[in-house]
């Protein structure tokens, strides 16, 4: 909310009204004391009945007015030709579009040129840089070129016109008149392309499900695309899933059900010929293939995990070969899409046979970045005739290499964020906790078998010691520590809120992982902007633990391993009973809700025998949490066990 004339407003409503009757004054009555409110009598004659001029004025005011950060914008009028029409063009720019009945027999002359009209919004872009990209959106229509889409879609993202909220609803505005336009044209070219552009930044813009569910629906329908083509689109809607890029709803998961569903039964037909099973009686018991979705090195918690595993299964006598498939956020097969994502891959490990981990060597294989599918699967199906191991382990949600090797020996997969359950097409799925009452009622008497685990961690060794005085931290605070290497994407408004108030109660926070925000969202935090710190990406976890007071957490799915590693060093932790830190640090720690979290927080602050009480247990699950081996020869335990008396 703002002040103009001694009157804090925090509304902007336009009225286009024909006519001016008791009806309108009771509406301006109604919102006087808390809106601007701008009245534009006599709207079809003061348009001379044109309704590209009244259209043209309606945007023009809106960027005038949009100068005015933190407003809501409403649309009222009582035309019901006009009212349709800036429900159709405009829904992005205003928070209420608002019919008022008055029996309005005059209209607007009819239709209106499209083209003409988006030239004109074009022309009155205050920026000439946003009105260039504009422009080449525009043309793309006629693009044949799928480089051409990828180039602009990139360098629209490197604008960052995300963040900037007027800026954002304009090119929500600009994306809806371009569908419009095709709409309206009906044209019988190929603007599939096209399309797919328009509606995924729609999806990162306006964070509505309901252009995510468009362009999987598109995706679903077109019978034109490849199996890798399908199989990008999954992998980039699990980045935006996990990122919380984009909003989604029931209808969306169940398209991306399909989504896999057809990507897999695509890639089933087309690699048949390498997948005949291999009998029990030919495996070797003591063999296991473990497939990670990406390995790169120990600072990546998700290699880790593969590496934690590999070793426990070596420690308790198997064999264990280590296959990279690179399948993370895989590029091939490209479809436009805004604010794509792409897995990073070490070249160094190309052209390696072994990899030597802490001692520990194992054969490894990584797939070449970006080849052809039907290869990985010829490569996997020989390496697999080769070495004929009794299971494949497959670690990372959503492998089709996996679930494809799945139908040559069977495969157990076990999803990285081990809260949940993997996506797979293979029946035996890793939980890294148990099921709870309502979830084995769902589950019971399925075709799934659910393999219920412990999921444990091994921490990266402490290899230096920090000081306050070298973070450039308070020596005399309590010091809070969030970490994430996602957290401009799982910090939310809630959050923010409850660390002002701990904060304005003497706490300081320091933020340690990959926040590109930071700066931005502290403009809208002065409290919290004055009392925090943001050290980037620390790679001594443990050191940096070893100068806070508590970890606190997000709402979000992953980070389990950043709270053992607090915990490891004595530091409580207070979450949110969700996700993998929730699963991993236990009940003792969580709280219901973010007004509870405040609570809790300055209970540690303040309270010196519960806060040791607390380090103590904290220090004893974190014991419990990194005793790996037993843990991992129970998981293998099962696995061989359902081999034997289910799966071939």
């Amino acid at each position: 909310m703002q002040k103009e004339s001694g009157i804090y407003y925090n509304k902007i409503i336009y009225c286009y009204i024909e006519k001016q009757d008791y009806v309108l004054n009771e509406f301006i009555l109604k919102y006087d004391t808390e809106s601007i409110i701008h009245v534009v009598p006599d709207i079809i004659d003061s348009c001379e009945s044109r309704l590209f001029y009244c259209l043209c004025d309606i945007v023009t005011n809106y960027i005038e007015s949009s100068k005015e950060q933190e407003k809501e914008f409403w649309f009222v009028t009582d035309v019901e030709e006009l009212y349709i029409i800036v429900q159709k063009l405009y829904p992005m720019l205003f928070e209420k579009i608002i019919y008022i009945e008055q029996k309005i027999n005059k209209k607007f002359m009819d239709g209106f040129e499209v083209e003409e009209f988006i030239t004109y919004f074009l022309d009155i872009q205050r920026s000439k840089l946003q009105a260039l990209f504009m422009k080449r959106l525009w043309a793309l229509k006629d693009c044949r070129d799928i480089n051409e889409f990828t180039n602009f879609l990139y360098e629209l993202n490197e604008l960052d016109i995300k963040n900037e909220s007027s800026l954002s609803k304009l090119w929500c505005c600009f994306c809806g008149i371009l569908l419009y336009e095709l709409e309206c044209s009906n044209l019988k070219r190929d603007c599939f392309n096209y399309k797919l552009s328009l509606y995924s930044i729609l999806m990162v813009l306006e964070r509505e499900p309901v252009y995510i569910n468009i362009y999987l629906s598109e995706v679903l329908e077109n019978k034109e695309l490849t199996a890798e083509n399908i199989y990008f689109v999954w992998y980039q809607y699990k980045r935006i899933f996990l990122k919380k890029i984009a909003v989604f709803n029931e209808e969306t998961s169940a398209l991306c059900e399909k989504i896999y569903d057809k990507c897999y039964d695509k890639f089933l037909i087309e690699t048949k010929g390498y997948l005949e099973r291999i009998p029990m009686q030919k495996r070797d018991k003591n063999l296991i293939i473990i497939t990670a979705i990406q390995f790169l090195d120990e600072t990546h918690a998700p290699t880790r995990t593969v590496i934690e595993r590999a070793k426990a299964l070596k420690k308790s006598g198997k064999k264990v070969i280590i296959v990279n498939t690179t399948e993370q956020y895989i590029m091939r097969g490209y479809l436009p899409m805004f604010n794509t994502g792409f897995g990073r891959i070490l070249e160094e490990y190309e052209n390696i046979n072994e990899i030597n981990i802490g001692g520990n060597i194992f054969p490894f294989i990584q797939m070449p970045e970006n080849s052809p599918m039907q290869y990985r699967i010829k490569i996997l199906s020989e390496l697999l005739n080769k070495y004929k191991p009794y299971y494949i382990l497959s670690i990372g949600t959503g492998s089709i290499l996996a679930d494809l090797c799945g139908n040559i020996v069977p495969c157990a997969s076990m999803a990285l964020a081990f809260s949940t359950l993997p996506k797979t097409k293979n029946k035996m799925k890793i939980l890294g906790r148990k099921l709870n009452r309502e979830e084995k009622k769902i589950y019971s008497g399925g075709d799934i078998d659910i393999i219920e685990s412990r999921f444990t961690f091994e921490l990266r060794p402490q290899k230096k010691e920090f000081s306050r005085k070298e973070k450039g931290l308070p020596k005399d605070k309590f010091i809070i520590v969030v970490v994430g290497i996602r957290l401009e994407f799982e910090i939310n408004k809630a959050f923010m809120d409850m660390l002002t108030d701990v904060c304005e109660s003497g706490c300081y926070i320091v933020f340690a992982g990959i926040m590109n925000n930071y700066n931005t969202l502290m403009k809208n935090y002065p409290i919290v902007s004055c009392n925090s710190s943001f050290i980037g990406y620390c790679d001594d976890i443990l050191a940096l633990m070893g100068i806070c007071d508590l970890y606190v957490n997000p709402d979000r799915l992953g980070g389990g391993f950043s709270i053992i590693e607090a915990f490891s060093k004595g530091i409580p932790g207070v979450y949110l009973k969700s996700g993998d830190v929730y699963i991993a640090g236990g009940e003792e720690f969580a709280v219901n809700n973010f007004d509870e979290m405040a609570k809790q927080i300055l209970r540690y602050k303040n309270d010196t025998d519960y806060y040791n009480i607390m380090s103590e247990l904290a220090k004893n699950r974190a014991k419990f949490m990194t005793s790996s081996n037993e843990a991992i020869e129970d998981i293998d335990r099962q696995i061989c066990q359902r081999i034997e008396e289910k799966y071939w």
